[in-house]
């Protein structure tokens, strides 16, 4: 005989409290107990912003609370407890959330507070996302759209510092151009210091090469399609109306790189010319490969603050 659900909003206590109750362990993040008809479901925003990745918690716009899926090294499969949620409505489970209560910690691990039932969103269940593994290795992940089912228990704690709830279409919003970062998740370790250090340097000089003609530089806060975080472009020169993506090199996987990244903004943000900055000029297939789909290259000239730019298969000052 199934196990009916007796615990009230707010109620707290431990992992094993919850286990003696209802069934499942006392480890998982994701439990499916075989002696209740439920998802239980523990989140901890603090510990997935320690693992470099900021999805778990209520969006930023309160319209619904996400949770990354299981597996923590490589590209997470629909099996286990990511296909029982998905599933959950199809099997008759419900879905219960508990967060990190401000109680101190047990010596049976933290104290958990009860959330709420949750139910997966109809229209966008679950997004596909960028993240690192627990060896530090990008990978794909699952990230669950759950909205509340009567009752539930909000607080300043649970919300996630950047993720909205999955939007049909797309979109894109001029936003301040702040210190220059690379991209949420794009390398790890000594690579991605030396990367960074360069690229950043690269755009430094760039963004004073354009305020000194006197040109408006911001950037665009872009949203994809069903997707809960967001992307930030290098450079928009708004004088000109020219998004701008930089790269730490002009090898031509970093040139394949930028030109994916310039067509995905393109296509949220309408009418505007795109160009690639590099720190050097690239190959010069490399160039017919941009201009082929209509991008720029523009590189520095050595450590000056000179800048070439091809276009319409010529090569000159920018």
């Amino acid at each position: 005989m199934a196990i009916e659900w007796g615990t009230p909003v707010g109620w707290t206590g431990t992992r094993e409290d919850i286990a003696a109750m209802y069934g499942g362990t006392r480890f998982q993040g994701m439990e499916t107990p075989s002696s209740s008809p439920n998802v239980l479901l523990f989140s901890d925003p603090k510990v997935g912003r320690e693992n470099g990745y900021e999805f778990d918690g209520w969006s930023t716009d309160g319209e619904v609370f996400s949770y990354t899926g299981m597996d923590r090294e490589g590209p997470q499969k629909m099996h286990r407890g990511n296909l029982a949620l998905r599933d959950h409505k199809l099997n008759g489970r419900a879905v219960r959330v508990f967060g990190v209560s401000g109680k101190a910690a047990t010596g049976n691990g933290l104290t958990r507070i009860y959330l709420g039932e949750f139910a997966l969103d109809d229209e966008f269940p679950h997004s596909t996302e960028d993240a690192p593994g627990a060896d530090g290795v990008m990978r794909t992940v699952f990230v669950f759209h759950l909205r509340p089912v009567g009752e539930v228990l909000r607080r300043d704690e649970d919300v996630s510092s950047k993720a909205i709830a999955p939007m049909d279409a797309g979109s894109a919003v001029r936003v301040p151009l702040e210190a220059h970062t690379v991209g949420e998740f794009e390398r790890t370790a000594v690579e991605a210091g030396t990367s960074r250090k360069r690229e950043q340097d690269l755009v430094e000089v760039f963004q004073q090469v354009l305020q000194g003609r006197g040109r408006e530089l911001d950037r665009f806060k872009v949203y994809p399609r069903g997707s809960t975080m967001p992307l930030f472009t290098d450079i928009h020169d708004a004088t000109e109306g020219v998004l701008y993506e930089a790269k730490a090199d002009a090898t031509r996987n970093s040139v394949r790189a930028g030109l994916g990244q310039l067509l995905d903004y393109r296509r949220y943000v309408d009418g505007r010319p795109c160009r690639l900055l590099l720190p050097a000029a690239p190959n010069d297939d490399l160039l017919e490969l941009l201009a082929e789909h209509g991008i720029a290259a523009v590189w520095r000239v050595g450590e000056t603050a000179t800048f070439m730019i091809y276009q319409t298969g010529h090569k000159q000052h920018l």
